[in-house]
């Protein structure tokens, strides 16, 4: 059965009364002895959502129904919406959707991947981290648009009670892959754009303090359609511990990006999902049972991400679901979902 919450139960957390100021240093003094974010193939608690905001145009939702339709078949599913109209579209669009909870909570657009929680183990505990959130560099509107974006962590640390990291790194958790041990992968092309002025020394040693990495793998290169400036979550994903998937679209970039991978960790395999629809197909899902991945339209374009996927993932279903308005709009399945990890024990 659906369930709702509204912001009332979380009173200390009114719009903007949490707002952060990005930082000039980056330099961080981290408790605990032993920190590791899981990857996103481990045991999941539930997946969260922000519904679409009403510039993002109103058919996006329809993807968002697709989507939740999907995941709430493996696990609770948690969707922000950001006041009592928006609930009730909600509400009414997903009334036949079970494991799902509303919660009313102000944000400002749909991409939850972006500005929401990151999950660590510190010393065996889970603690959600924010990093600072500025609307993708003002690629579509100034930092000051994005102010309840930027506090959905708080809020979600606040609904889960669990403690909250502050990370003085401008960054979106699209632009991250952790394989759940000791490497993490992201597109310098997106993080030196957020972070001007800090060198990738800097940038690493931040990146390995917060997740407890060894190992930073970075990509560079981006289509300059673009808005992102290439996040890997669209070309590159970690698949196991020691294995990325790299797609294969006849571009260049993606080429790039593959030998990127070869040339900083030949230790880690490396394989391809060849289809003119990489792009689309790599921005998949992980959860309990399940990859979730968005269809092209075309049955013989997706047998070959279903197969790739399908033995990458063996003893998961592959499902698909038709997230046309939301690729319309700047993203896929991957970008708009939060995956919320189960607690170490």
């Amino acid at each position: 059965m659906t369930r709702t919450l509204a912001l009332a139960c979380i009173p200390a957390l009114l719009v903007g009364c949490l707002e952060k100021k990005p930082r000039n240093d980056i330099s961080m003094d981290l408790p605990g002895n032993t920190r590791r974010m899981p990857a996103e193939w481990e045991p999941q608690e539930a997946i969260w959502l922000q519904w679409p905001a009403e510039w993002e145009g109103r058919q996006v939702a329809d993807s968002f129904v697709s989507i939740i339709e999907v995941v709430a078949e493996y696990e609770d599913v948690h969707l922000l919406v950001p006041d009592r109209y928006e609930h009730d579209r909600a509400s009414g669009a997903l009334s036949h959707v079970d494991r799902l909870t509303i919660h009313t909570v102000p944000t400002n657009s749909s991409w939850m991947r972006d500005n929401g929680p990151r999950y660590v183990e510190v010393d065996g505990e889970l603690v959600i981290q924010n990093w600072e959130f500025d609307g993708w560099g003002g690629e579509w509107g100034p930092a000051s648009l994005y102010v309840d974006d930027n506090v959905v962590p708080d809020v979600v640390a606040e609904l889960l009670d669990l403690p909250t990291e502050y990370i003085p790194v401008i960054h979106e958790r699209g632009d991250l892959e952790v394989n759940g041990s000791d490497t993490a992968m992201v597109n310098w092309s997106v993080v030196s754009h957020r972070n001007p002025g800090h060198s990738r020394k800097a940038l690493t040693e931040a990146f390995q303090e917060a997740l407890g990495v060894d190992s930073v793998i970075w990509a560079e290169g981006f289509d300059p359609m673009d808005g992102t400036r290439g996040h890997i979550d669209g070309m590159a994903r970690f698949v196991a511990e020691d294995t990325i998937l790299v797609g294969k679209d006849g571009s260049q970039l993606m080429e790039d990006v593959a030998d990127q991978i070869r040339s900083q960790r030949p230790d880690l395999e490396v394989l391809r999902l060849e289809s003119p629809d990489a792009a689309l197909f790599m921005n998949f899902l992980v959860g309990n049972g399940f990859v979730l991945v968005a269809t092209s339209g075309y049955a013989s374009e997706d047998a070959v991400a279903e197969e790739v996927l399908g033995d990458l993932f063996a003893g998961r279903e592959v499902r698909f679901a038709n997230v046309d308005a939301l690729w319309r709009n700047g993203g896929g399945i991957h970008c708009v979902t939060n995956d919320q990890p189960v607690a170490p024990e």
